[in-house]
């Protein structure tokens, strides 16, 4: 081997290495993740090889469907409305998805792809053993880095994310755990497994006031139900969550009150009235952004235009103005269209039909980070939130980066 090729080596691993501490800062700073980003792609662009990194990627459907969406939104940014600032600021949201195609020949060894999944549990048990000191009273609500979190102390014990973001990855934890007391062969790792699955579980529905994750929980425990039992699993899991759900609703001050406040908030909600619930801010945006979608329903009002529209369909009325409807696809359909939500169904039914190729038990994470992803994104605007849309890209680019070859792929329809 040459001293250019050790050296390309080098760069090379030094690059996955980032990208793994990357999995672990995710939950935790986003200044963290920004410096492991920008050192994950200092190194690649020093390893060299671009030629058959290139191609990795070209045979990869899952970079080349990113690629393309991303593609879309850079067109948007061609057309409607909006100054150029707005542009490059949503432009700037979606074009951090190339981050998964990127990602993806570093992450070529099954052991680094291990690596990295192990990496952002150790994060999210490092936020579950906070949280739960936090919930006791073992940490100070006002001390150190939990002050600025913490806004509510015991009662929504949140750690370095906000609700919605720490019950949204603790669901996705809690299901990562689950499939590790599935495969592990081990007794003392099974139990552990198990234990750390209920204990994030519980952090979600019982401590933590975000209401997607109440229901990324319930769509992932079904999944494994479905996984472990077949169809009679999804029956099992209709039972359990209703048990469950009821027993949270009793016992859990937080479950009780953040349900029935959605329900009264919905109740009470009026069209055009300026409410300024969470529930009735969201229905605002939501009937707002699909009278937009109705007024531009072919190519939309552009990658930047969505602020200046919702200003526009709002004025004279006390409602409040937003860049986001809280809601993925009312955003992607308002900015592009219909093209643009072919485009990001097309994205999401890319990455669920080439899942089926990974390796157990990649392929059950995959499935059930985009199940995640799909309902969260019913609720939130997960492409402009950064901690939720960077670990899109990196959990796509680890996972998808065990496809295998197209030649392998093709071996595998004729059998």
């Amino acid at each position: 081997m040459t001293i250019a090729e050790k050296l390309s080596n080098s760069m090379n691993n030094t690059a996955t290495w980032m990208a793994i501490a990357m999995g672990f800062a995710l939950p935790i700073s986003t200044a963290a993740s920004n410096i492991f980003l920008g050192l994950t792609l200092f190194f690649f662009a020093l390893s060299g090889n671009y030629y058959r990194k290139f191609q990795s990627l070209v045979r990869n459907p899952v970079a080349l469907m990113i690629l393309a969406f991303v593609a879309l939104t850079a067109l948007g940014g061609l057309y409607g409305q909006g100054d150029i600032t707005d542009k490059k600021f949503y432009f700037g949201k979606y074009a951090s998805l190339l981050a998964a195609p990127l990602l993806m020949p570093l992450f070529s060894s099954a052991r680094h792809r291990l690596y990295a999944l192990i990496a952002f549990s150790l994060a999210m048990l490092l936020t579950l053993v906070l949280s739960y000191a936090l919930r006791f009273g073992w940490v100070p609500s006002a001390t150190g880095f939990l002050a600025d979190r913490a806004l509510t102390g015991t009662s929504n014990p949140v750690v370095f994310k906000l609700s919605i973001t720490h019950g949204f990855l603790m669901a996705i934890s809690a299901f990562m755990f689950a499939l590790g007391a599935q495969y592990a062969q081990l007794f003392f790792w099974r139990r552990t497994f198990i234990i750390l699955a209920i204990l994030a579980g519980v952090n979600v529905l019982f401590m933590v006031i975000g209401r997607t994750g109440y229901l990324v929980l319930v769509a992932l425990a079904t999944y494994l139900f479905y996984c472990r039992f077949g169809k009679k699993g999804l029956a099992l899991a209709l039972f359990f969550s209703l048990a469950i759900g009821t027993l949270a609703y009793q016992l859990s001050d937080t479950f009780y009150d953040r349900t029935r406040t959605a329900i009264a908030e919905a109740q009470a909600w009026k069209p055009k009235a300026g409410d300024k619930s969470s529930i009735g801010l969201r229905l605002d945006y939501y009937s707002n952004t699909l009278a937009i979608i109705k007024d531009h329903p072919w190519f939309g009002v552009g990658v930047g235009g969505f602020e200046v529209a919702y200003s526009a369909k709002i004025k004279g009325t006390q409602m409040a103005p937003s860049n986001n409807p809280h809601n993925q696809y009312l955003l992607t359909s308002a900015q592009f269209g219909l093209l643009g939500m072919v485009a990001l169904i097309s994205l999401f039914t890319t990455l669920l039909w080439q899942a089926r190729y990974l390796a157990p038990p990649y392929r059950q994470i995959a499935y059930g980070v985009l199940f995640a992803f799909l309902i969260g994104n019913t609720f939130n605007s997960f492409m402009l939130d950064f901690t939720e849309r960077l670990f899109f890209a990196w959990i796509c680019g680890v996972l998808f980066s065990g496809l295998p070859e197209r030649k392998t792929l093709d071996k595998h329809h004729r059998t």
